[in-house]
């Protein structure tokens, strides 16, 4: 049989093309694949190389405020509390001492209890050891806040990217959010601890959605969530489990309870943390001025309002509202980024909502976290809302990333157009009529908005590549305000001085040993100047890094009856009258105050011109003020125009120790304090009441040779211990702490370490599993296909 040769035929011939006629009157403006890269990705082409360029853009442009302002990261809590405890940490760290109390710091040394300063993390570890390392606060303050700044913009981009957000629309909003008004001024300037929650739940929020689709291995999700917990931001925790129950949403809205099991279980697995991290602020709260028994209220402290959060993309809108120091934020708390209001009439909106079920955990979040922005002041522990502004903005960035994904709406150009153009001129008008005074800066900001959105306009006519742009114009608004608003001058400035060595030198002979700063340094600041005071009176916690032992901390669990006692502030600030109560016998003891607290230096910060105090001019008709006098055994080492600086002639007894008072009959051969200088040992004979300086923190614990006594505290706050009759050789009273529900805490940590290994083997089991079923489906098939 002969097989006949296939005929060949030519080729027929190609017909023209015909050009495509450029339409702007619709979605399909945008031909073939130019329709969906209207927005045009950035240079890489990979998630990992576009996350990678995004971390390097939004590490550059974290140092522009430094351009107007180079203490921009070092600002209030920060400069006050933060970065002079982490440099603490470090020291001790480095030194091989890890503790969660550190007594010398006084109503500042709660570490554990106060939860912020993250003694759980390793990242917030690693930090303090480079605080203290780099001998300069300020240096160390730029690294870390630009750290977390990055974490922040990976976060926010792989989220978007997890909703299926195009690389370069995940990527425009990925710089934005973290210049927006509230997470720049307020959580990177100066709560940092803030900052640290949100970032890492960005983070939790993609692995565990991504884990919940069977694509990533659950350590991942589990990981992101301890980083949440153990920062011991609460507002962190609190987005965390947010999170969780919109991802739960997502997937009992899509019938697959399966991945809500599994979403539960790494959840669980981060929250079995959270006693280790928070129950020793809770249960030290009988002795705090932060009751958890709060209540819900409103005062209307950091509420925005429906109409501030309109005003979203007006880079100069400065909101009214109950704040410290003045009736407006100074800074544009509510700004989100200048292009999502002039997008708003150009997007296809139809986009964010054709999978509604996939995506309603993204709007969960939004509304939730809106409500919650303008809702009461205080929630429990949860106060401030304004703190809250950022997550609804989290979730608003994932909604436009993916509207900016699809084509964009040009039918009806003009109307458009001229909707964005009053959409402009309403947040300009809006931002004058807030401060009126600002009516330059406002003019300038919305003529900069309103160029960038003709160029934005003009290029989608034109189906031109826009992502650079957007970008482009998130750089020259954060130049704007870094001109505009250099400072948040809504909290305080402490300028701090930031270099370590010279602080040390500076205080290396001035304050010895425990050292009582009487006087408001913020009342003489404004009087004679910030730099000029606080260059011998550190706000806040600073001198611990000159290596003084200050009894005057920042704190925000006041230790109550210690600060009231001493009419001191939580950021240790004290009342005039302090100075005189010093040298008398105490409300419950003989012996005088400045003795019960082993002080060796108190400093006095004069209300008015020393010589005024010390020789107080007559006025007629009024009585003679008492001129000031100086305690026996106490001599004057300086002398100035608004400091006084008392030092003890005479060394105290026991310099080793804490001891501070000892009843008749009772002698102490030693007194030791150990090498980490928390626990103390003191070896006594006969019997009788004992003090010690040093606040009584619910954690600790005393023994009299191996068995308990009571510690008791006195009205100042200090240790008293009544001690039983010693041994014919002598006893030993041994102090320890441990933070209060430390055995809790580490039993429910151990049962989530296990649980998270029990989770971790078992989807590897499964994938192992499915992975075995799938080679043997493939081998069946090429059986039957070599059969066949």
């Amino acid at each position: 049989m002969s097989v006949m040769p296939p005929v060949l035929r030519p080729p027929a011939p190609r017909r023209p093309k015909a050009k495509a006629k450029a339409k702007t009157d619709g979605p399909s403006a945008f031909p073939g694949r130019a329709r969906q890269r209207w927005l045009r990705p950035l240079s890489p082409r990979t998630d990992l190389g576009t996350a990678a360029l995004v971390a390097a853009v939004v590490a550059v442009l974290a140092q522009i405020p430094l351009l107007t302002n180079r203490f921009f990261y070092l600002w209030d809590d920060s400069a006050a509390e933060f970065l002079p405890v982490w440099h603490r940490i470090g020291q001790d760290l480095l030194a091989g001492h890890w503790n969660p109390l550190v007594p010398d710091m006084w109503n500042g040394g709660n570490l554990a209890a106060e939860a912020l300063f993250g003694i759980w993390n390793p990242l917030v570890l690693l930090d303090a050891v480079l605080t203290a390392g780099s001998g300069d606060l300020l240096v160390a303050a730029i690294i870390i806040k630009t750290q977390f700044l990055v974490i922040l913009t990976v976060g926010v981009y792989a989220v978007c990217r997890e909703y299926r957000a195009g690389r370069a629309a995940a990527a425009v909003v990925a710089v934005a959010l973290p210049f927006s008004g509230f997470t720049l001024y307020f959580d990177a300037a100066s709560w940092i601890a803030g900052l640290m929650g949100f970032a890492w739940t960005t983070h939790f929020w993609w692995s565990a959605r991504r884990y919940m689709r069977g694509r990533l291995n659950p350590a991942v999700p589990i990981l992101f969530g301890l980083m949440i917990v153990t920062t011991g931001n609460p507002y962190g925790l609190l987005g965390m489990v947010v999170v969780a129950i919109a991802l739960a949403t997502e997937s009992l809205a899509a019938g697959d309870r399966r991945a809500v099991g599994r979403l539960g279980a790494v959840s669980a697995v981060a929250v079995s943390a959270s006693a280790l991290v928070f129950l020793p602020l809770v249960l030290s709260a009988g002795v705090t001025t932060r009751s958890p028994a709060s209540g819900i209220m409103n005062t209307g402290f950091l509420v925005p309002g429906v109409g501030d959060l309109l005003n979203m993309s007006a880079p100069a809108y400065l909101p009214h509202s109950v704040s410290w120091h003045m009736s407006f934020w100074t800074v544009p708390a509510t700004y989100l980024a200048w292009f999502i209001a002039p997008l708003v009439p150009w997007l296809d909106w139809r986009r964010v909502v054709r999978r509604p079920r996939g995506r309603i955990g993204v709007g969960l979040v939004a509304v939730v976290y809106t409500a919650a922005t303008v809702g009461p002041s205080q929630i429990w522990l949860f106060r401030w809302p304004l703190r809250l502004i950022e997550y609804a903005y989290l979730g608003l960035c994932v909604i436009v990333a993916l509207a900016l994904t699809g084509t964009p709406r040009t039918d009806q150009a003009r109307r458009r157009a001229a909707a964005t153009a009053v959409i402009i001129v309403i947040g300009g008008y809006l931002s004058w009529s807030a401060q009126p005074a600002q009516a330059v800066t406002v003019i300038v900001a919305t003529a900069l908005v309103g160029t960038l959105s003709w160029l934005m306009v003009r290029r989608l006519r034109s189906g031109r590549p826009l992502a650079r742009l957007l970008v482009a114009g998130t750089v020259a608004v954060l130049g704007f305000q870094a001109m505009a608003f250099p400072d948040n001058r809504n909290v305080t400035d402490w300028h701090p001085q930031h270099d370590v060595a010279s602080m040390r030198s500076h205080f290396d002979d001035l304050y010895q040993g425990n050292t009582m700063i009487v006087g408001d340094p913020l009342t003489e600041a404004n009087r004679l100047g910030r730099r000029q005071v606080w260059h011998d009176l550190p706000g806040g916690s600073l001198l611990q890094v000159a290596g003084v032992k200050s009894l005057n901390n920042y704190t925000g669990i006041s230790y109550r009856t210690y600060m009231r006692h001493l009419c001191m502030s939580y950021y240790g600030g004290t009342c005039q009258s302090l100075y005189s109560r010093l040298w008398r016998p105490d409300s419950d003891s003989p012996e005088k105050l400045a003795d019960l607290l082993r002080l060796e230096t108190v400093v006095l910060q004069t209300p008015r011109h020393l010589q005024d105090v010390l020789n107080p001019p007559a006025v007629p008709g009024k009585p003679q003020d008492k001129p000031l006098t100086f305690p026996t055994g106490w001599e004057v080492r300086r002398l100035d125009d608004h400091t006084m600086i008392l030092h003890r002639e005479q060394a105290l007894p026991w310099p080793d120790g804490r001891v501070s008072y000892t009843a008749p009959g009772l002698q102490v051969r030693a007194d030791r304090v150990g090498g980490d200088g928390v626990g103390e040992t003191i070896r006594y004979t006969g019997a009788g009441e004992v003090r010690v300086a040093a606040l009584l923190w619910p954690g600790w614990r005393a023994t009299v040779d191996g068995r308990s006594v009571r510690l008791e505290g006195t009205d100042v706050g200090i240790m008293k211990v009544v001690l039983p009759p010693a041994a014919p050789g002598g006893s030993v009273l041994r102090l320890s702490f441990r933070p209060p529900g430390f055995r809790l805490g580490q039993g429910t940590a151990l049962l989530g370490f296990l649980g998270g290994l029990a989770v971790v083997l078992l989807w590897y089991r499964r994938r192992r599993r499915l992975a075995v079923s799938a080679l043997d489906a493939d081998t069946s098939d090429r059986r039957s296909s070599t059969d066949s």
